[in-house]
């Protein structure tokens, strides 16, 4: 009787820690599943906030650029943050952030707007330094699916958002109400992750030793992943904030506009795990050299026809640029497979994204002033090219075999 007991107290030990595993799995996917949708939904219904709540130009460039500065700033104190309280408390403090601000976007007022856009985006930038973390801490055998599993998340709740904000929007009666629709998910994610804390009874461990990001930016990794890290957020966001604009000014349709944002992004949740999959059991960035050349090639082809025919072919240019989004989980899993613990890995994600997105604001922002400055779309595609080159020619540096 005792014999049996124990071998049936034993079996249970670790298929109760494999559903812990696939818990705190789902938890993590389900975070990723938020953290595009306030912004991606944003993008959708620029145009309809330019009416209500009455949006200027400066204004909605800024509103486009803030995630990124928000990321910036926010992400600077993860590190710090993640020590004090540990990983997981803190990512419940940052999906709080992020249901209040999303929720505070319901007032059709521009500062009601800016205001929950910087706390929410602030709560994001918190959960995009520490799920590389967590990731590493909690699957360090299974980075790359892992990582593969949550980018893909983000990929789709980006496209999600895209696709039907303004059909939500339409049915709640304002693009205010249409934005602050998003903070449900959010809310139903804080209380999936409250509730893994309190299954596991213990938290994922802050990072016990505290590496100055200053060390890092000597280091060639430190100092190559943070500069592709920021060229891509770039990109990205300057096409995601702008590209409806685009299509809307030369004569598309708002709908169809943020159905081909939906397609930019939805191109990323197949392609993120063929990209990936080169990824496994690589032992450095340079096994990835091929998936960066391709990604890069993508977005500057992608770029290029949407500055000669940006109607015409838009769902062909909508998948290169897709495409070319999936550098995002390429330097992703860089980061997680890289240093030799979770606080080496913390001190490369929180120097990558905060350096990086404070470059990344200058995209949209940049966007924004050249199409008001010139009336065209011209300049400002033009500039995406230059960036994009020089996000290859980074991207072939960190992946050159050593």
């Amino acid at each position: 009787m005792t014999s049996t007991s124990t071998t049936t107290h034993a079996a249970a030990v670790p298929a109760t820690r494999t559903r812990a595993g696939l818990l705190t799995a789902f938890a993590v996917v389900l975070i990723a599943l938020n953290l595009r949708l306030g912004i991606s939904s944003t993008s959708a219904l620029l145009g309809a906030l330019r009416v209500s709540p009455g949006l200027s130009a400066t204004g909605a460039a800024l509103l486009t650029a803030m995630p990124s500065l928000c990321f910036a700033a926010a992400g600077a104190g993860t590190g710090a943050l993640a020590r004090r309280f540990g990983a997981e408390r803190t990512v419940l403090l940052a999906l709080l952030a992020l249901t209040a601000g999303l929720a505070v976007r319901a007032v059709p007022h521009t500062g009601a707007l800016l205001a929950g856009t910087v706390l929410g985006t602030s709560g994001l930038a918190l959960c995009n330094v520490l799920l590389p973390t967590l990731v590493r801490t909690h699957f360090p055998d299974r980075t790359g699916l892992l990582t593969g599993l949550y980018t893909t998340a983000l990929a789709l709740g980006a496209a999600l958002a895209s696709a039907v904000a303004v059909p939500v929007a339409d049915a709640v009666g304002s693009p205010s109400l249409g934005l602050a629709v998003w903070a449900l998910p959010a809310l139903v994610a804080t209380a999936v992750w409250a509730g893994v804390r309190t299954a596991a009874r213990t938290g994922a461990p802050g990072p016990a030793e505290r590496i100055p990001l200053r060390s890092v930016a000597r280091t060639r990794t430190g100092v190559l992943v943070t500069a592709y890290f920021g060229l891509q957020a770039l990109n990205a966001y300057a096409v995601v904030g702008w590209l409806p604009s685009l299509l809307s000014g030369q004569g598309m349709s708002e709908s169809g506009a943020g159905a081909v944002l939906a397609l930019t992004q939805a191109v990323g949740i197949p392609m993120t795990f063929v990209m990936l999959a080169s990824a496994k059991g690589a032992k450095g960035p340079d096994r990835l050299r091929g998936a960066f050349v391709v990604v890069s090639l993508a977005m500057l082809a992608g770029l290029g026809g949407l500055l000669v025919a940006p109607v015409t072919l838009a769902w062909a240019w909508a998948v290169l640029v897709g495409l070319g989004l999936c550098s995002f989980p390429l330097v992703l899993a860089v980061i997680a497979q890289s240093g030799g613990s979770p606080a080496e890995t913390t001190a490369l994600s929180t120097l990558a994204q905060s350096a990086g997105y404070l470059l990344a604001a200058l995209g949209p922002l940049s966007v924004g002033l050249l199409h008001g400055a010139t009336g065209g779309w011209a300049a400002p595609v033009a500039a995406l090219l230059v960036t994009a080159g020089a996000q290859l020619a980074v991207g072939l540096a960190l992946t050159r075999p050593r």
